[in-house]
């Protein structure tokens, strides 16, 4: 028999998250689950097409918060008619009021992945999340350092904490469909200037202004460097007027949510983090798949995933000074930057492979399943 499993995200979107979903529904065994994915609203039109392509249903709700009643009646009613054997729920807040949709619909397993701290949560936030641990079978987290946190800070019992790392695609960045010469050419610059990218959300806890300052220090030692900032965000007004009083607007470019990753890592020669807080961000293990030299900061799951001088270089939070002497230390030596990529992709492809981490997830399916049926 197989086991009906209804996956639920706020939307479809560029971001870590998104695409570790999209990565797991492609390796799920069809043989053994019938998966369905449910968006509380619509999101990138291409991302959803190709999730369809994967999934035995894809439904969109129409979630409003001023009508949130609402709007749970008609999940766990899609939860119900469809006779659903697992609910798995991703970022807020998809991840509280589809759990309870799942309780309302009587799904025999709800599970939750925890994407990233939230240390910002407010005080009722943590509430309802104690509230929710009765109903939830299981956390999976996708680092040690979030695993912490829900056992510390919100009570959940160690019992419902299973530590399963982000997933990435790694075939898809194996073989970029353009090359260095063409995406310079994209942008106007020479292939052979050197090239330093960071792909996220332009959010405040990135710290990409940090980026945008180091890259500043360097142009002294690298008069050619270049950079992209890949991702959309608050924080993009802000970023660019700080390249434009700084007088770098022919070298660093904003580019907003981009589809074509694979191809913009290809060409880059530094992958950089310069992150203030972290869970295990997608973008990194990208960089990994993708063989580049990596600096990041040494923030939450971070220093679990690389190690410092052998797959990348970690440097402290905040520090100007450690994040741009690790680029210029990986700009100038380009055997140094060739090793730590070779390291960085066979960790990736050791540990982090989607194929990999599907089994993990799939097994905990099963399991939980079998032991709720059972009890």
């Amino acid at each position: 028999m197989k086991l009906k499993v209804c996956i639920i995200l706020p939307k479809l979107q560029i971001g870590g998250a998104e695409m570790h979903v999209l990565s797991l529904l492609k390796e799920i065994d069809p043989s053994r689950f019938a998966v369905s994915l449910m968006c509380l609203n619509p999101g990138d039109d291409r991302m959803e097409e190709e999730a369809r392509r994967y999934v035995e249903s894809f439904v969109t709700m129409g979630f409003r918060i001023r009508r949130c009643p609402v709007s749970l009646a008609k999940m766990a009613k899609f939860l119900k008619a469809g006779r659903f054997d697992v609910v798995h729920c991703h970022l807020p807040p998809a991840d509280s009021i589809g759990r309870l949709a799942g309780w309302l619909a009587g799904v025999p397993v709800i599970l939750t992945t925890e994407h990233g701290k939230f240390l910002w949560k407010p005080w009722y936030y943590l509430v309802m999340e104690r509230m929710l641990g009765a109903i939830t079978d299981a956390r999976i987290c996708v680092s040690r350092d979030i695993m912490e946190i829900r056992r510390r800070r919100e009570g959940t019992p160690e019992r419902k904490l299973v530590f399963i790392p982000n997933a990435v695609d790694t075939a898809r960045f194996r073989k970029p469909s353009r090359d260095r010469a063409t995406v310079a050419a994209e942008f106007g610059w020479d292939p052979a200037q050197p090239l330093v990218i960071a792909v996220g959300r332009l959010e405040p806890e990135k710290n990409y202004e940090l980026l945008v300052r180091a890259i500043d220090r360097l142009r002294a030692r690298f008069p050619s460097i270049r950079c992209l900032l890949v991702g959309d965000g608050r924080c993009r007004a802000a970023l660019a007027s700080l390249v434009d009083s700084l007088g770098l607007a022919s070298r660093v470019t904003l580019t907003g949510a981009r589809a074509d990753i694979p191809d913009l890592l290809g060409a880059a020669d530094v992958f950089v983090l310069s992150s203030l807080k972290e869970g295990l961000p997608v973008s990194l293990l990208e960089a990994m798949a993708a063989g580049r030299g990596i600096v990041a900061t040494s923030v939450g799951g971070i220093p679990e995933t690389i190690r410092d001088g052998e797959s990348g270089l970690l440097v402290p939070s905040g520090d100007l000074e450690a994040l741009a002497g690790g680029i210029g230390r990986l700009l100038a030596d380009g055997e140094l930057r060739a090793r730590l990529g070779r390291s960085a992709l066979a960790e990736v492809e050791r540990g982090y492979d989607a194929g990999r981490i599907v089994d993990r997830i799939e097994s905990l399916y099963e399991e939980t399943y079998r032991r709720k049926v059972k009890s």
